[in-house]
């Protein structure tokens, strides 16, 4: 299929229910913004200007916009630009919200942006050359010892997702090439809920190391050692899950735990 094709089925997705993609943090997984900021606050200082590129609906860029940020939020679905844009609203913070695509900045000039996320897109562009050419614009737009943050999908955060919710998927046909390629340690561009492409830790790694322009600062699981255990947390008190969510924190940069979670996170800072 043309990589237009792709791109259009992919803003369909998210043009169909920009709502759903904000819960899924808000409600269905709250750990993961708790881990994923946490973890950021270490390198985003006051007063950093943010780009958010495949922003979505604007969590992340609403919870920097309240911190007093000035923040950009880049989105392939217009429908969750309008919905960012309405959040913010709420929330009484600005910020610039713009439809486009992570693998054309054009409009945004060299070196213009201390922090950029780049969280969403990578796990959506099929082919290495298209995730190349986006991470090639982030750093683009990215200033001199400036950071830049990398999400993916992990390949076995697929089987943790179908053991927790859809364990009948095992005995599917149709699904036994996910699961064969988890148990390679491979990685795999394929049709899912949408097009996407689930990696491996070692490919993740990989991807990153062959820019020369750019040093890995930390690797980490965005839900850390919880996602197996998300329905399990939903039916704690809050105080027991917020205990959990902390002592999780403890676990998501240890390399031997890094396939617990389905979203990796690699932060990278821009050599001066």
């Amino acid at each position: 299929m043309l990589q237009h094709e792709e791109t259009e089925k992919i803003r369909e997705h998210y043009n169909a229910d920009p709502q759903r993609e904000w819960d899924r943090l808000k409600v269905r997984h709250p750990y993961e913004k708790y881990i994923t900021t946490h973890m950021m606050d270490r390198y985003i200082i006051r007063e950093d200007r943010i780009l958010d590129i495949g922003g979505g609906p604007g969590h992340y860029s609403i919870h920097y916009a309240r911190l007093e940020h000035a923040v950009t939020l880049l989105d392939l679905s217009d429908e969750n630009v309008r919905f960012a844009k309405k959040k913010a609203r709420q929330y009484g913070v600005k910020i610039r919200a713009l439809q486009g695509n992570a693998m054309d900045l054009s409009e945004i000039e060299d070196n213009s942006f201390d922090i950029v996320f780049l969280m969403g897109p990578l796990y959506h562009l099929m082919s290495e050359k298209s995730r190349i050419c986006a991470i090639r614009e982030a750093i683009r737009v990215l200033k001199p010892g400036g950071y830049l943050f990398c999400s993916f999908i992990l390949m076995f955060g697929g089987v943790i997702y179908g053991l927790r919710e859809l364990q009948d998927t095992i005995l599917l046909p149709k699904e036994q090439e996910l699961f064969d390629v988890a148990a390679q340690d491979k990685s795999l561009s394929f049709e899912a809920f949408t097009y996407a492409y689930m990696t491996t830790v070692r490919d993740a790694k990989a991807l990153m190391a062959g820019f020369p322009d750019l040093k890995t600062e930390t690797v980490f699981g965005q839900e850390s050692i919880l996602s197996p255990y998300k329905n399990v947390l939903s039916k704690s008190p809050k105080r027991i899950r917020q205990a959990w969510y902390d002592y999780a924190i403890r676990f998501c940069e240890k390399e031997e735990y890094l396939t617990h979670t389905e979203h990796l996170m690699i932060v990278s800072s821009k050599i001066k």
